[in-house]
């Protein structure tokens, strides 16, 4: 009674007890198309029967249907990753890091419209989107979590979605690079950002290098004994120039961030925290938490005792240390005018004293930052859709949750 027809079973039903004492019995299933030798791999789906408290787990796929390599969506126009589709997010988004600080700051919404709760959607990623209204514009709060790649989806995935111009701010967390910025400000990307890669072919290179050097110091090598020359003739120094080749760390050219969004965001902290608490300059983000970010230690060769240090002489403005950033102003410039972006993040740690914030402390700066931030976003113009995405919009006569 568990198996639809198009499932058979591939092995015996097992009983056995879930943690609330319920008992569970488990089918293996697959097409019957499918021989046994060439199942897929396996996933679990359980389902609950109310009448006899008794539980099923089914094991097989369950996965929409999406056609667009390119650019994925399934049968109802929702993205792959966010899982969001049309009239679900509004053009001035607030990217937050974690679920737990989009749902504390969607306390800060009314609802999209009068009488209806908050709208939500969590994708299968885990991506979270809250659409409320903030001083009476519509406003999606979305997860972000960690990383460039995480923001390169949230970044395009709502660009397909949203019609006309967007404003999308980033609050986050980071580390305060030098003074004045310190512990517990909020710092803004007024500057724009920098990245920061570690560089892999700084080690490739390197062990190519000690490769050749102990080739070279063999016996006898292209008629020499002295292991100075290589197969080609020329010198070990000679051909990779004593090593003074790539860094193990790369770092890019400033992008900018929106002048109009930094400004009102600025103001708007200002009014929420004191402008003795709110620091503009440069952001670096850098693609990882750890070596990028000059944190040393044993386990690894890292090579990045220095990193900071070079980073500050290099960038006399740089206040902000995190790993988001840079890709939202990149493709915020990118975006043929269509997105204005900046980033404003809580100093959680000072990198040049060590000292981190306590935790009890963070929520009340996020609500501070979050307020800040929705009231730039609902402050900011925004240039609404061409005549031609008007008139495409009503032949397909899209459902927003906010109307």
């Amino acid at each position: 009674m568990y198996l639809s027809g198009h499932r058979r079973a591939m092995g015996p039903t097992k009983p056995c007890s879930d943690m609330h004492g319920r008992q569970i019995c488990v089918n293996l299933v697959a097409p019957t198309s499918i021989s046994a030798y060439r199942r897929p791999r396996l996933v679990t789906r359980a389902q609950v029967d109310k009448a006899d408290d008794h539980a099923v787990a089914v094991i097989g796929r369950h996965k929409p249907t999406y056609k667009n390599a390119n650019f994925p969506t399934d049968g109802e126009g929702r993205t792959y990753h966010l899982g969001t589709k049309e009239g679900e997010v509004a053009p001035r988004i607030l990217s937050v890091g974690s679920v737990s600080r989009a749902l504390l700051l969607s306390k800060l919404l009314d609802p999209p419209t009068p009488g209806r709760p908050l709208f939500q959607r969590t994708s299968s990623r885990g991506f979270l989107t809250i659409t409320g209204r903030y001083d009476g514009e519509p406003v999606s709060i979305v997860s972000t979590h960690m990383g460039q790649p995480n923001m390169d989806f949230v970044v395009r995935e709502n660009r397909a979605i949203v019609r006309g111009q967007m404003a999308i701010v980033r609050l986050g967390t980071c580390g305060a690079v030098q003074r004045p910025a310190k512990l517990g400000d909020l710092l803004i990307a007024a500057h724009g950002s920098i990245a920061i890669r570690r560089n892999p072919d700084y080690w490739t290179l390197m062990d190519g290098r000690e490769s050749l050097l102990r080739a070279s110091n063999s016996p006898t090598r292209n008629g020499t004994a002295n292991g100075t020359t290589t197969t080609n003739g020329n010198s070990g120094a000679a051909t990779y120039g004593g090593f003074s080749g790539p860094k193990p760390y790369m770092t890019s050219l400033p992008v900018p961030a929106n002048p109009q969004l930094a400004a009102l965001l600025a103001a708007e902290a200002a009014q929420v925290v004191g402008p003795d608490r709110v620091v503009e300059g440069l952001n670096a983000s850098a693609d990882s938490f750890y070596s990028s970010q000059g944190r040393t230690g044993s386990d690894f060769d890292d090579r990045n005792e220095g990193l900071l240090a070079d980073l500050v002489a290099a960038h006399p403005d740089l206040v902000s240390l995190e790993m988001e950033t840079f890709q939202l102003l990149d493709l915020a410039r990118c975006s043929k005018g269509s997105i204005k972006a900046i980033g404003m993040c809580v100093a959680l740690a000072e990198r040049y004293s060590n000292a981190f914030l306590e935790y009890h402390k963070l929520e009340e700066l996020e609500i501070s930052g979050g307020n800040a931030a929705l009231r730039a976003l609902a402050h900011v113009s925004l240039d609404g859709p061409s005549e031609a995405e008007a008139e495409t919009l009503k032949e397909r006569e899209v459902q927003y949750v906010w109307n």
